[in-house]
C-alpha cells in the first residue's frame, strides 16, 4: 500500500472516530443530564457524509450505486420483506438530491427497521453509537491492511447512511442540492452536504 494511500486511510479513521465519539459524548451528556450541543451530532453526520464521499472518490466507487446495493442486501434479509414491498435500493437510485436520498432512507427505516425507529431519539443514538464504533473499527483495520473489498461493499454505504440517518434524528432537513457530479473516470460522485 502507498504511502499516501495509507496517509489518508488513517485520517478517514480518526474523522470516523471523531464523529463516533461525537455521538457517544452526546449521549453520555444526556444521561447525566449535562449541558448538549446538538452541533455535535450535526458535525458528526457531516463528518460521516463527507469521509464517505472521500473515500469513494479516492477508490473510484460510485458510492450511490454501493449505498443502493447496500439497502437491497439490508432489506432482503429482513423478515418484512416481499418482492412487491417497498425497494430502498431502486429509489436510492432514482434519488437526485441530497433531501431526496434522506427520504428514501426514512422509508427504508419505517420499513425494515421498526425496531430502532420505535425508540426515543436518545436510545436511537445510542444504537447509533455502537454502529459508529464498528464502522470506526473498520476503518482502523483497513489502514491496517483489511479487507478492502469487504469494506467498499459493506461498510463504506454505512457511513453514508448513518451520516444521512444523524441528520434525520436531529431534526435536520438535507438541502435540495444535487448527490452527484460527473467524475473523470465517467462514475457519479457524490459532493458532501
Amino acid at each position: 500500500m502507498s504511502t499516501e494511500l495509507e496517509s489518508h486511510r488513517t485520517a478517514w479513521a480518526l474523522d470516523a472516530s471523531v464523529a463516533a465519539a461525537l455521538v457517544a459524548n452526546y449521549c453520555d451528556h444526556v444521561e447525566h443530564n449535562e449541558q448538549v450541543d446538538r452541533d455535535w451530532l450535526e458535525t458528526a453526520g457531516r463528518m460521516l457524509r463527507r469521509t464517505a464521499c472521500e473515500i469513494a472518490e479516492r477508490e473510484g466507487r460510485d458510492l450511490l450505486s454501493l449505498y443502493a446495493n447496500r439497502l437491497r442486501a439490508i432489506e432482503r434479509r429482513n423478515p418484512c420483506f416481499h418482492e412487491d414491498g417497498f425497494n430502498g435500493g431502486d429509489r436510492a437510485e432514482e434519488a437526485t438530491t441530497w433531501r431526496q436520498l434522506q427520504l428514501v432512507q426514512v422509508e427504508h427505516d419505517r420499513h425494515y427497521h421498526l425496531d430502532v425507529i420505535g425508540l426515543s431519539k436518545c436510545d436511537q443514538l445510542r444504537h447509533y453509537s455502537l454502529h459508529l464504533a464498528k464502522l470506526s473499527g473498520a476503518l482502523a483495520e483497513l489502514s491496517r491492511g483489511g479487507d478492502s473489498l469487504d469494506f467498499l461493499n459493506r461498510r463504506l454505504p454505512d457511513l453514508l447512511l448513518f451520516g444521512v440517518k444523524l441528520a434525520t434524528v436531529t431534526g435536520k432537513t438535507l438541502p435540495e442540492q444535487p448527490l452527484a457530479t460527473p467524475s473523470s473516470r465517467g462514475q457519479r460522485q457524490l459532493a458532501a452536504a
